[in-house]
């Protein structure tokens, strides 16, 4: 396993597969987001600030839950050489440190998620292959019944010992649901705007974590309440929360955008008064007639006082 997962060696250091995943997963959402970043006019450090504060308070949610969790001892805490990084808890934790860093720059935190979320989903796709890597994000074992291929199945850990044992490839369903919502996020922020484009690939991210949790293998994953696991419930809970806030936010929407469809009535209303009262208006010019026909016949008089001269002398 640790030559599958091992991409080279330099002296008594090796570098994973595993990590150059997380790498390139943080490389793209980067560079998504700051493509986006620039067409919506934000500030144009945006998408690196989010890198800077995200991954560093996504490592201690990932940390704490995964102790939490029960996967690694308290005690192992800032020990990175022992393995357990907890998705939901680093999803949580990089969201509130976000969050708050919009708040201090006193930015559009709507805008700014619509911004951020189509290239962290696309992170999320091309990082999910570090499990293929390190042979977790792994289903049940199948049997002789199923065809073991790829995608449908993948290696695992007791593979390396015995050649035979492998696991269905939840995580590449996970890659799928991560890439779908990343392009539909792109899709939406034309058509969406004020954080609705978030709001919607962040509730479906999330039942669909809430579901593929299920089909995980319940090894690597604590199991709390007979069947529903710690991952679950902290899932489950930031989906109920932003249920609440979508819901909270969606309250304040009718009322503008009922401004807007009685705008267009007001004008009809008004042009039908501005109908009747055009004809009025050019009947009242015509009052200039009366000094036409006055100073008509006293011009023409002036030019009979030189005649009149004329005989006189």
């Amino acid at each position: 396993m640790e030559s599958f997962n091992t991409a080279f060696t330099v002296g008594s250091v090796s570098l994973t597969w595993s990590a150059i995943m997380l790498v390139l997963g943080i490389l793209v959402a980067v560079i998504v987001s700051e493509i986006l970043v620039k067409k919506r006019g934000l500030y144009k450090d945006l998408a690196l600030d989010a890198c800077i504060v995200g991954i560093p308070a996504g490592l201690v949610g990932a940390r704490l839950f995964s102790a939490l969790s029960g996967k690694i001892p308290f005690s192992a805490f800032f020990d990175l050489t022992v393995g357990g990084l907890n998705l939901p808890g680093a999803l949580l934790f990089a969201g509130v440190g976000i969050a708050i860093y919009t708040r201090i720059k006193k930015l559009p935190l709507g805008k700014a998620l619509d911004a951020l979320i189509p290239g962290a989903m696309f992170g999320l796709a091309v990082g999910r292959w570090a499990d293929f890597f390190l042979c977790e994000g792994l289903g049940p074992i199948a049997d002789d019944a199923v065809p073991k291929f790829f995608p449908l199945c993948t290696f695992t850990a007791q593979f390396f010992r015995d050649g035979q044992t492998v696991a269905f490839a939840v995580f590449f369903l996970d890659f799928l649901v991560c890439l779908a919502l990343g392009v539909a996020a792109l899709l939406l922020n034309k058509k969406l705007s004020d954080s609705k484009t978030a709001r919607a690939v962040i509730l479906v991210y999330l039942f669909a974590e809430f579901i593929l949790e299920w089909l995980r293998d319940g090894s690597t994953r604590q199991i709390v309440f007979g069947e529903v696991r710690f991952n679950q419930i902290v899932l489950l809970g930031m989906l109920l929360f932003f249920v609440c806030l979508s819901l909270a936010i969606a309250k304040r929407e009718p009322a503008p955008s009922a401004e807007p469809a009685g705008e267009p009535e007001a004008p009809e209303e008004a042009e039908a008064p501005e109908e009747s009262e055009s004809p009025d208006e050019p009947e009242a010019p015509e009052q200039p007639d009366e000094p036409e026909a006055a100073e008509a016949p006293e011009q023409p008089d002036a030019p009979e006082t030189p005649e009149k001269e004329q005989t006189e002398a």
